[in-house]
């Protein structure tokens, strides 16, 4: 397995960053960060991850006391076949930064 490195300044609430992300890069989204969770048009007007993550305080789905919930595992997979070990890994990342910073 590689090693990932999150940028815990950008990354989404289902663990992408926006900045590479190709609906931000053609212009047919804003970015979630930006918008408030109110982006591309296959989410109408507002993502579920986004408001989950934000109702359950948390940064990222990773992060979340009911990860992986069945939302996450049966969407995620739609856009990012390695979604959930990817925010898994981030969620280590980040609880091991807090720890050793």
């Amino acid at each position: 397995m590689s090693v990932m490195s999150f940028d815990f300044e950008k990354i989404t609430p289902c663990g992408g960053n926006c900045s590479d992300c190709e609906k931000l890069l053609t212009g047919e989204c804003k970015g979630c960060l930006s918008t408030d969770g109110k982006c591309v048009k296959m989410w109408e007007g507002e993502c579920r991850i986004f408001r989950c993550c934000r109702e359950n305080k948390v940064l990222f789905c990773g992060l979340c006391s009911k990860f992986p919930c069945d939302y996450i595992s049966k969407t995620i997979v739609e856009w990012n076949k390695d979604g959930i070990e990817n925010l898994s890994q981030a969620a280590k990342e980040y609880k091991a930064g807090r720890i050793d910073g």
